[in-house]
């Protein structure tokens, strides 16, 4: 069976979905009854894409059915930008992603993105505890993009067709890199390496072809997308860790009722504490899962020469340096 659905097929459903709804959220008559389309561009078996549909199980669940949901995980529904704009349009209305997938529409959502801003799951989640309700509800303010809830998830390693130890060894290398600018830059600049924007869908294929010899992601992450299969190195270099979310537009979330609504940010809290759990688990066992499973081959790398080569990378990012600061200077 096919990894992704073809080109074709995928905007073929966009265009079905598109057709078929015009309205921010699908209402019954009554106006009691809600139906929710998600999206996620990570496989099933991925656990941002199961943590969402743990979150809309819970929903339906606490609506006694009031609330139901069409899920498309898999990148089926198109590239991230694509389902941005299928939000905007209400022929989606969820998405689970990180909040720097909202970086195009709040250049601060960047500070999701940034390299060695801290040294543990447990310390990020610790810091968006923190700081994270009063940055949702700003970025609600001034994107038009509303954060349901997030966690911190496991380190995001380099996996590649050969080992890599230093800096050095990334020079030259074709890397694939999600499209956000900091990481871009610090690829770029900082590792004098060749970073390629590639959309999650279609990274396995560009591997497998040579468009890329090398990607980033978490272990458990490329466990389930397949990617020891052709980038069997696991370099970890534990660079950074996400900020995962699940986010709907602000005009979705007005068009709740206050009830609906509460429901949300009942759900979101139990789907959090659902999925830390999980992370946490995920993470002590994906390290022997690869190994032992795919024959992936773990090298540890200078890990403080990468984390040299990032230093200085705020000031190139004025905008962020203030959080970067506050971020590094919190007592937790």
């Amino acid at each position: 069976m096919s990894r992704k659905l073809s080109f074709l097929s995928r905007h073929f459903l966009m265009g079905l979905l598109v057709l078929a709804f015009c309205l921010p959220a699908q209402q019954s008559a009554a106006a009691d009854k809600l139906r929710i389309r998600a999206a996620a561009n990570v496989p099933a078996a991925d656990l941002m894409a199961d943590s969402m549909k743990h979150f809309l199980d819970i929903l339906k669940e606490k609506s006694n059915g009031q609330i139901s949901y069409d899920y498309f995980p898999g990148g089926v529904l198109g590239s991230i930008r694509e389902v941005h704009e299928s939000m905007k349009g209400y022929a989606i209305h969820m998405f689970a992603g990180t909040v720097g997938d909202l970086a195009p529409y709040d250049k601060l959502c960047d500070i999701g993105n940034f390299p060695y801003l801290y040294t543990s799951a447990e310390e990020g989640n610790k810091v968006w505890e923190k700081i994270g309700p009063e940055f949702y509800d700003d970025l609600a303010t001034r994107s038009g993009w509303r954060v349901l809830y997030t966690w911190v998830g496991a380190p995001r390693d380099i996996t590649a067709k050969k080992p890599i130890k230093t800096p050095a060894d990334m020079k030259g290398l074709k890397i694939r890199v999600p499209n956000w600018p900091i990481f871009i830059t610090y690829f770029q600049d900082k590792l004098e390496a060749s970073p390629t924007v590639v959309s999650f869908g279609e990274l396995f294929s560009a591997l497998k072809t040579g468009v890329v010899d090398a990607q980033e992601n978490p272990v458990y992450r490329n466990i389930a997308s397949g990617f020891y299969d052709v980038t069997p190195y696991n370099i970890q270099t534990h660079h950074a860790f996400d900020l995962n979310d699940v986010h709907v537009t602000e005009a979705f979330w007005q068009s709740l009722s206050p009830e609906q609504q509460q429901l949300f940010k009942d759900a979101a809290k139990e789907a959090r504490e659902w999925t830390l759990q999980q992370s946490e688990s995920k993470m002590g066992q994906s390290i022997e899962e690869a190994k032992a499973k795919f024959g992936a081959k773990m090298v540890q790398p200078d890990v403080e020469a990468f984390k040299k080569a990032a230093e200085g990378l705020e000031e190139e990012y004025p905008y962020l340096k203030d959080m970067v600061v506050k971020i590094r200077a919190l007592k937790l």
